[in-house]
């Protein structure tokens, strides 16, 4: 209409201002979904107000995305200079294709969730690619929620970013994906973003020096995935897994592998049906550390390949100065899930001591002295059942019968004895009459 004024969608009426879906009537402004009367102000889906960038109020970028293509521009192609966290929303009941590449998350706050309330019953599915999420840089406080992720061909989740930051994963599942890992935490790894048939290579990784990111996930489930590595690697970060369902995978080293000093918090959480090469199901190298083992339990699962019978289908944690890369020369301790029954199963959750039993394989020795928790033989009796019971039992019976023999036996002494005595008494008498 007038001036050096960008009309999108709205109208402008005076002055060097630009309006997109909305109007701008005076001063440099910026106006997005909304109407921004004056200042120099900008407004993300509603109207200006100081108190919205005081206070960081989360962010709803739009209200959800179908198309792989449109989230992956919607998180990378942020709104600048945003302030506070940014919710990303996939729509429920979509199926997204992620085979254009990974989404880059290198800024802090972010959120990526199933609809309103990132849960998986709202069935936000991601299928393909090599990669689908990839954390870099310094980003921290990143949360994924509500996602069931399938068929990648690298890693579904790569977390590479440094030691302060953190990533939440809760109600998520991973299910048929192949190539190396589901999950793996290494500080600095790098991936192909453009790469659908290639090998991620984690042997090459495990040399690094730097720490790595803080990952928690509740509520996970990891089914059916056949890798060429382990399901969730951690290469020197920290891990922690509160309820997590482990079943059917098909790995060569371990459900977790805990790798170049990192930690492993594992509680409430249950394995069954995996199959692995290298000993455990959950495999610990000679430099970590597991350090909470608290209602885990392990059904069915099975191992070993290598020549020498090494064999634990529990938690593994290599002796110091042990190598399994090959098995000639692995040795360990297995320490035992402990729970009798999965306390996903049942209503209300068993409390248990945390701590398993050890138990030297390998001819091996017990793991280095470190800050982990240590695990040692349970003395708790309930752990087997009690014979003091049976023997009491014996003992009584014994003394009835023995007793009720005795007198038996002894009746059948005195009346021989008895009969005697009696007719000698009428043999008396008979003589006494005939006198």
């Amino acid at each position: 209409l007038e001036g050096d004024n960008v009309v999108v969608d709205g109208n402008d009426l005076d002055g060097d201002n630009e309006v997109v879906d909305g109007s701008g009537l005076e001063g440099d402004n910026v106006v997005v979904d909304g109407s921004d009367l004056g200042g120099g102000s900008e407004v993300v889906g509603g109207n200006d107000t100081a108190s919205i960038i005081d206070e960081a109020q989360p962010e709803v970028v739009t209200d959800c995305h179908d198309n792989w293509s449109d989230l992956k521009y919607a998180v990378e192609y942020r709104p600048l200079n945003h302030i506070g966290s940014l919710y990303f929303k996939i729509c429920p009941n979509s199926t997204l294709d992620a085979s254009s590449g990974p989404i880059v998350i290198d800024y802090d706050y972010v959120t990526v969730q199933c609809g309103n309330n990132g849960q998986k019953s709202d069935n936000c599915q991601i299928v393909g690619g090599f990669v689908h999420f990839h954390i870099v840089g310094k980003a921290t406080e990143i949360e994924l929620a509500g996602l069931r992720m399938s068929s990648s061909k690298g890693s579904s989740i790569i977390a590479a970013s440094s030691k302060d930051a953190t990533l939440k994963i809760s109600d998520c599942e991973w299910m048929a994906n192949s190539g190396a890992s589901a999950v793996l935490i290494r500080s600095n790894a790098t991936v192909d973003a453009s790469s659908v048939t290639g090998i991620l290579d984690i042997s090459s990784m495990l040399d690094s020096s730097e720490a790595g990111m803080s990952v928690t996930m509740s509520g996970v489930g990891f089914m059916q995935n056949v890798l060429t590595y382990g399901t969730v690697v951690n290469v020197g970060g920290s891990l922690s897994i509160d309820k997590g369902r482990f079943n059917g995978n098909e790995i060569r080293i371990g459900d977790i592998a805990v790798m170049e000093s990192g930690e492993l918090f594992i509680s409430y959480s249950c394995f069954d049906e995996s199959a692995s090469m290298v000993p455990g199901t959950i495999f610990i190298d000679d430099t970590s550390f597991l350090q909470e083992n608290v209602n885990t339990f392990g059904f069915d699962n099975t191992d070993g390949g290598f020549d020498n019978g090494l064999s634990c289908t529990d938690i593994f944690i290599v002796a110091v100065g042990s190598d399994c890369s090959t098995g000639v020369n692995c040795n360990g301790t297995c320490t035992t899930f402990t729970s009798k029954t999965c306390p996903l199963d049942v209503a209300s959750l068993p409390t248990i001591t945390p701590g398993g039993t050890d138990e030297v394989v390998g001819g091996g020795t017990d793991k280095k002295d470190t800050p982990s928790t240590e695990y040692v033989r349970s003395k708790n009796p309930q752990d087997k059942p009690s014979v003091v019971p049976v023997v009491v039992a014996v003992l009584v019976c014994s003394f009835i019968v023995f007793g009720l023999g005795f007198i038996i036996f002894k009746r059948k002494r005195k009346k021989p004895a008895s009969e005697s005595a009696f007719q000698g008494d009428l043999a008396e008498v008979d003589v006494e009459d005939s006198l």
